[in-house]
């Protein structure tokens, strides 16, 4: 009796973990780089210019995700290199359109209004542009974009 609770109990954690397993890979795919962007080739999606970003900076190196988008080597370092880089673009974001400090859980919204930043000099309205195109990029890492 006390073998077949066991063996049951057994089962019921086994199969726990593999439905755990199950609806992990399908609600929350991984989506971080695993393979080389190379256009035009495999199931490369669009037409990144991968050495425009890898000459700014090694921290923006660009691969594609497990369905061929273009997604940021190390997401969390090529955020933190445009902090630091494109500090006056993303602080004119900020003040035109009343924006928190950009982070992980707000880079969207840089994305949306880099590029329509009205103010500003030249090189800080250059700079906002950019970070639109670099959240273009970015989001791949975290979500499906179709």
């Amino acid at each position: 009796m006390k073998q077949n609770k066991k063996i049951i109990m057994l089962c019921a954690i086994g199969i726990c973990l593999i439905a755990g397993f199950i609806i992990n890979s399908v609600i929350n795919p991984y989506l971080g780089y695993s393979q080389e962007y190379i256009a035009g080739q495999g199931n490369i999606k669009g037409n990144v210019d991968v050495s425009y970003f890898k000459n700014i900076s090694d921290d923006f190196d660009i691969g594609a995700n497990k369905y061929g988008y273009a997604v940021f080597k190390n997401p969390e370092k090529a955020l933190e290199r445009l902090k630091e880089n494109y500090k006056d673009g993303i602080k004119l974001s900020q003040s035109e359109y009343d924006l928190q400090d950009l982070s992980q859980d707000n880079y969207k919204i840089y994305g949306t209004y880099g590029w329509q930043v009205s103010t500003g000099s030249e090189k800080e309205k250059e700079e906002a542009g950019f970070v639109s195109y670099f959240m273009d990029i970015y989001e791949n890492s975290f979500e499906i974009v179709k």
